[in-house]
């Protein structure tokens, strides 16, 4: 899965929303910690594991 895409897809207003699930957080991780737009994105975690991304207000 390309989570920088999609995470540019978030921050463009292009997605709305997308989850990730806890099984594929050490993949994501690799590409969310070198992201330079980090504070343009929140992650609202839910019961489980999962982890919904959304672009910031």
């Amino acid at each position: 899965m390309d989570f920088e895409a999609l995470l540019n897809q978030v921050r463009n207003g292009e997605l709305e929303q997308f989850v990730l699930e806890a099984q594929d957080f050490p993949q994501f991780y690799e590409v969310w910690r070198d992201y330079p737009y980090q504070n343009a994105i929140r992650g609202i975690a839910a019961q489980g594991g999962s982890i919904t991304y959304v672009k910031k207000e």
